[in-house]
């Protein structure tokens, strides 16, 4: 019981201090010295704090974060994704499909507020539908965050793979059937029932098949090197870089101010304190000792695997923000003796990742709440019966296959 107490209050404090808007770095960071006082570490706090400084996983792991924000604010910045967007809506036509694909296409790139990018997009084809805030809100919250499940140049799938130890592969084929259960519940929720109405612009031209592979094509690069060639995610990512530079001839004044803007110090730090969090864990034997206990007092990990990032992905709003505070602390319940749960990855993955969906301190949330002007109260009426049916598909999916194998 001691043992759960004690990561009941390492929890409690990292809660306690991003409840009063404190950086989660610095949330994570006072974590990581109260795992190490409460297991007895000592002084091996320090050690852990510099062989995390030092490791070369963790240095590729940044720098790959460093090349995902070049990547996202070089579509932004040079135009190229507002021209897809364009181009896009003359291809479609539908304007069901059309209002979906704009939120859609963006959320391939992690671009910070995304849903702020796709926002005026949908404000205006939504109001041609004579669509109210709330669902417009709805529509573009929702199909903006679908491939963030599976995604590798998004930060959660990139810090989940380094910490649970599996590939890119493995959550991509993990989490695959989740993606596309999003999108058609989704699609039937809120858009079925839309008028179906054709987009009143000029007539698709081969032109606008070429913007929109231009924008496309390096993103799926991006994402696919590393699931399929298995290649280093910051190479794929600076291969995709490359491609995009050269095709469009941007100059290097534009280049100069993305590199600017790119670095996220911010972020950059949250990656480090996570890692040194999980490295306290491991080295303190605090993962250890907690799992014995929950094995001793028999809590089905069943239950802890959806509980634990659930909650935290709703008070921290973010996907990083539960995969680095619970990912560690369920390693060992999710993987023992040398064998990995695959099912277990997947329900920590999605309560964690409804959690954020349902979070008002989520900042795409936020944000384009007042955009839309959008009523909290009648934006939850539509997305927590939405998010609940999610829930309840993986715990299926879960049981399914466990009682398959």
């Amino acid at each position: 019981m001691i043992e759960m107490l004690k990561l009941a209050s390492i929890l409690i404090l990292i809660i306690a201090v991003t409840a009063f808007k404190i950086e989660l770095f610095y949330a994570l960071l006072a974590g990581s010295v109260l795992t190490g006082l409460l297991f007895h570490h000592g002084m091996g706090i320090f050690y852990d704090f510099y062989s995390t400084l030092t490791n070369l996983n963790v240095l590729t792991l940044m720098v790959a974060f460093l090349f995902v924000f070049y990547l996202s604010n070089l579509l932004t910045e040079s135009g190229i994704l507002s021209n897809m967007l364009v181009s896009l809506e003359k291809l479609i036509g539908d304007m069901r499909f059309v209002i979906i694909s704009l939120p859609f296409i963006i959320g391939l790139v992690p671009a910070p507020s995304g849903a702020m990018l796709s926002a005026p997009f949908v404000e205006e084809i939504g109001s041609r539908l004579g669509l109210k805030p709330e669902k417009k809100l709805v529509i573009n919250y929702w199909f903006r965050h679908i491939t963030e499940y599976l995604n590798p140049v998004y930060p959660g799938p990139i810090l989940a793979v380094a910490i649970l130890g599996i590939t890119f592969k493995d959550l991509f084929l993990l989490n695959l059937p989740i993606m596309i259960f999003v999108f058609i519940l989704g699609f039937v929720m809120f858009v079925l029932r839309l008028k179906s109405e054709r987009a009143n612009v000029d007539k698709a031209t081969g032109k606008d098949v070429r913007v929109v592979l231009n924008g496309v094509l390096p993103i799926l690069i991006a994402i696919m090197l590393p699931i399929v060639a298995k290649l280093n995610l910051a190479i794929s990512i600076a291969i995709s870089i490359i491609l995009i530079i050269i095709v469009n001839k941007i100059k290097p004044p534009l280049l100069k101010k993305i590199i600017r803007k790119s670095l996220k110090y911010d972020i950059l730090l949250l990656i480090f304190s996570v890692m040194v969090f999980k490295t306290v864990l491991e080295n303190s034997k605090a993962i250890e000792l907690v799992s014995n206990a929950f094995l001793e007092y028999n809590v089905p990990h069943f239950i802890l695997v959806i509980l634990l990032p659930l909650i935290t992905g709703f008070i921290t709003g973010i996907t990083i923000g539960y995969v680095g505070l619970t990912f560690p602390l369920l390693l060992p319940l999710i993987s023992s003796s040398g064998s990995v749960d695959f099912n277990l990855i997947m329900l920590a993955y999605v309560s964690g990742y409804v959690g954020v969906l349902a979070s008002p301190t989520h900042l795409c949330f936020s944000v384009t709440q007042k955009y839309f002007k959008a009523s909290y109260a009648k934006v939850y009426r539509q997305t927590i019966p939405a998010l609940v049916i999610l829930m309840c598909f993986a715990i299926f999916m879960a049981l399914i296959r466990w009682y398959r194998f």
